[in-house]
């Protein structure tokens, strides 16, 4: 007989009925829970139950912890995965704000280099502008002076 088993026998020869109990089972601190499905069928092992009985009743539990425990194995390889897969998007998210960065630094490079053309453009046209207006009053000082010093004299056909 195993260990387990004697355990359970030896607890259930202790003392009888508790005073009082309305059910006359012995009072050894274990509680019936529902049996899984498809084993609702079977009647629980009493003390009067042939060894068999507990022995099946054991290898119940031990399936029923063996389940729990797959439960459990399963629940944390979830959580891992989870885990594992939020870091994974925080890593994306990083990345991609951190080109997003890379990318709004280069069109502030882009348009601050614009910007920069554009004002030396401005003074380039500003200085050509100064240059024209010169040389527009010089040559009207030109034909100015070429019309006042070449009125008198005459014509050549």
């Amino acid at each position: 007989m195993s260990s387990a088993l004697k355990v359970l026998m030896e607890s259930w020869d202790g003392p009888g009925p508790t005073q009082g109990s309305a059910d006359g089972v012995p009072s050894t601190g274990l509680r019936i829970v529902p049996m899984p499905l498809g084993e609702a069928d079977t009647v629980p092992p009493t003390r009067q139950s042939p060894p068999q009985d507990w022995t099946k009743l054991i290898e119940r539990v031990q399936r029923a912890a063996q389940h729990s425990r797959d439960v459990e194995a399963q629940a944390q390889e979830q959580e891992l995965r989870v885990q594992q897969l939020l870091e994974q998007v925080r890593e994306d998210i990083r990345r991609a704000e951190d080109r997003a960065r890379a990318a709004e630094d280069r069109a502030r490079e882009f348009h601050a280099r614009a910007e920069a053309l554009v004002r030396a453009a401005d003074e380039r046209t500003k200085r050509a502008e100064l240059r024209a207006d010169t040389a527009e009053r010089w040559l009207g000082l030109v034909q100015d002076t070429l019309t006042t010093e070449f009125s008198g004299l005459p014509a050549i056909d």
